[in-house]
């Protein structure tokens, strides 16, 4: 199963010319920092405290390099802070964030590796057996749950507020979908976070996201 931010590499990954997308390339550290958080949120690594300082919930490490880096930057802060620190730190090495995750989907044999460039790797050769659904087959999910308006599964919806948040959600809808688009994940994570814990989590993850992005500009 592929993470939160390692779907929304692939949805910002130029699949003609093995880039990331022009357009994306800016926010998408933001957008994977904010993941990487999203995913460990979901395996209830982490959560946010009353104050909405980070606290890690559990620090057993995972056996993921990205996931594991994150816990133990975050084990080795000297006090809890806020989300909007730590997407701010994550996105700080932009270089790197992407290439660690592109890395890991060659390793993972989503991706192949041509010179600098990344390939869908069903797409590298007729006679390799697809590793995992195209891009447009892994928008197909996406689209419904906010479109059909349908059930989400939770990290499907997530990855839309993560994308929302870093203003990449053109990258599963169209420029006339947009609005409604973003404003039905909203209601989405508003509604499941009344509930569920960890959406609360993704749902400061989202303004932590923004916030970022703000102090990027000023």
């Amino acid at each position: 199963m592929l993470s939160i931010f390692e779907k929304l590499f692939l949805l910002a990954l130029d699949e003609e010319n093995g880039k990331i997308l022009p357009f994306a390339k800016k926010s998408l550290a933001y957008g994977l920092s904010g993941g990487i958080l999203a995913e460990l949120a979901f395996l209830g690594k982490v959560s946010t405290n009353e104050k909405h300082r980070l606290e890690l919930s559990d620090a057993a490490m995972t056996g993921d390099d990205i996931l594991d880096e994150t816990i133990e930057e975050i084990q080795s802060s000297d006090k809890l802070r806020r989300l909007t620190y730590w997407v701010s730190q994550f996105s700080s090495r932009p270089k790197k964030l992407r290439e660690g995750v592109g890395e890991r989907l060659v390793t993972k044999e989503v991706l192949v590796r041509d010179d600098r460039r990344l390939f869908w790797k069903n797409a590298a050769g007729e006679n390799d057996a697809p590793t995992i659904q195209t891009k447009f087959e892994m928008k197909i999910p996406l689209r419904a749950c906010i479109l059909s308006n349908g059930e989400c599964n939770a990290r499907d919806l997530g990855l839309l507020n993560v994308a929302s948040a870093c203003g990449l959600l053109n990258l599963v809808f169209t420029q006339d979908e947009l609005a409604a688009a973003q404003q039905h994940v909203h209601e989405k994570v508003v509604r499941d976070a009344l509930s569920n814990p960890v959406m609360q989590t993704i749902e400061e993850i989202q303004q932590a996201i923004l916030s970022s992005l703000e102090d990027d500009m000023d």
